[in-house]
């Protein structure tokens, strides 16, 4: 019988180590718009978490965002084999709440279709009962929107949103339920620290107790 408390994971940079194809994928795509323009470390980290859209639209016109983002899905779609690995105990830890009967669900701020270019590159996509991508919500993160709907679809009122920026931290308050937050995002951990979030990990694995723990008490 499934629990009633769902587990809602980000995907880039939670469960897979997209950084670098990230990084890869945006230089790509300055290289070809604006090639006299050279990407500095501190806006290539300013990247990860935001839509692609939002990204975009601090250097270019409303009506040029879709084309770069079009031209960014393409390059970063054919290149997640080279870039892409798993972190540890990602597989091991989705096993185990799986089968304890916690729904899984993740939201993330790319597209469905990429974030399962990704889950199926591990083969980890069966262990989610709900994958909701940017194009499934009006509102991307921190407005929690997605958690919102992950609920309703697991028929779940409780959970625990797990990420490694701000932007998911955020969002899991904004649908008061609690917040994970993993250290080994480049961008640092500080400021979800700072912003209160419930746990602070530095593996996966860390997760379960505090859930099992949590999960009993609503």
């Amino acid at each position: 019988m499934k629990k009633d408390f769902a587990v809602i994971f980000d995907l880039d940079g939670t469960l897979l180590n997209t950084d670098s194809l990230i990084m890869e994928t945006f230089q790509y795509v300055f290289k070809k718009y604006f090639p006299n323009y050279k990407l500095n470390q501190e806006e290539l980290l300013s990247f990860l978490g935001p839509s692609l859209w939002e990204t975009f639209s601090r250097y270019v016109s409303k009506d040029k965002v879709d084309e770069l983002v079009e031209c960014y899905k393409e390059y970063n779609h054919q290149h997640h084999e080279n870039f892409v690995t798993i972190y540890p105990y990602v597989q091991e830890t989705l096993e185990i709440l799986k089968q304890r009967n916690y729904p899984l669900v993740i939201v993330t701020s790319k597209t469905t279709e990429a974030a399962y270019i990704g889950l199926d590159l591990f083969n980890i996509s069966n262990y989610f009962d709900e994958v909701i991508g940017i194009d499934k919500v009006k509102n991307a993160k921190p407005d929690p929107e997605g958690i919102l709907k992950a609920l309703s679809m697991t028929n779940c009122v409780k959970g625990v949103m797990i990420g490694d920026n701000i932007s998911d931290i955020k969002c899991g308050k904004n649908a008061d339920i609690y917040t994970i937050g993993v250290k080994w995002s480049p961008k640092g951990y500080q400021e979800m620290e700072g912003f209160g979030v419930d746990l602070l990990i530095d593996d996966m694995s860390e997760i379960v107790k505090f859930i099992e723990e949590v999960s009993e008490e609503c």
